[in-house]
């Protein structure tokens, strides 16, 4: 049996700023600039 891989959360890159972006109820958020997006969207 193979050891387990512990899976990382994605990154989510702001398509504005190129800053870090968060997921919070099914939102993108970014920390910068505050531009979001839904989860869902491509």
């Amino acid at each position: 049996m193979a050891p387990s891989v512990p899976v990382s959360p994605p990154v989510y890159i702001c398509d504005l700023c190129g800053s870090t972006m968060v997921e919070q109820n099914c939102k993108i958020r970014c920390l910068n600039c505050g531009y979001t997006r839904d989860c869902s969207d491509p």
